[in-house]
């Protein structure tokens, strides 16, 4: 196992690269040019990317390396349903009056954005479980998520709306919007796992 003061920059240098789309689903990911690229050895890009495979952000088989996972449209409906849940928990679990939420300024890219506001809201259960479970189907789906202007109308506008409900009173106007930004994802998932693999333009 690589020391920690080399593993950990090599780990979060990867993910990073992973969350923000950088590779396209099932892209190879080689662990001597990623080496180079960050100026460590080998070990502790296999074990970076070992602890990804644990995470599901990327893949591996045995004698075919690591690969930026491909979800097709029946995966994403199925990620998306899952986060739905996460969501819906993480509203409903205080007992008490929803709290205001502040989302932090100054992200501009739709991915992003979105990821802080639901995480932001996650962080309202105290569930250190729920957190983790969050921000890691957050992260699968985020590249997803960079192409959401192309495959439906106004994410800017719906975006804009959560944020300002997530920072209100209302549980159930909240629950019910969430609903509905999930189910158009849901309905969109082929299209967006099309534009992932460049099949569309």
């Amino acid at each position: 196992m690589s020391p920690a003061h080399v593993l950990e920059p090599t780990y979060d240098a990867l993910r990073r690269r992973l969350v923000a789309g950088d590779w396209s689903p099932s892209y190879r990911l080689e662990a001597a040019r990623l080496a180079e690229e960050l100026g460590v050895s080998i070990t502790p890009v296999r074990d970076a990317l070992n602890r990804l495979t644990g995470e599901r952000l990327v893949e591996s088989e045995p004698g075919e390396g690591f690969r930026v996972p491909r979800l097709d449209g029946a995966d994403l409906r199925t990620t998306f349903a899952w986060h739905h849940r996460l969501m819906t928990i993480a509203i409903r679990w205080r007992g008490g009056p929803f709290p205001l939420i502040e989302i932090p300024q100054g992200h501009d890219g739709i991915g992003e954005r979105t990821a802080l506001l639901f995480g932001s809201i996650a962080a309202t259960a105290r569930n250190g479980e729920l957190n983790r479970a969050v921000t890691q189907t957050a992260a699968r789906l985020n590249p997803y998520r960079q192409l959401e202007a192309r495959a439906l109308d106004d994410v800017e506008l719906e975006l804009a709306a959560l944020e300002a409900l997530a920072g209100g009173r209302s549980r159930t106007a909240l629950l019910g919007a969430i609903g509905d930004y999930h189910a158009r994802r849901k309905a969109a998932a082929d299209r967006l796992a099309e534009l992932a693999r460049g099949d569309a333009s």
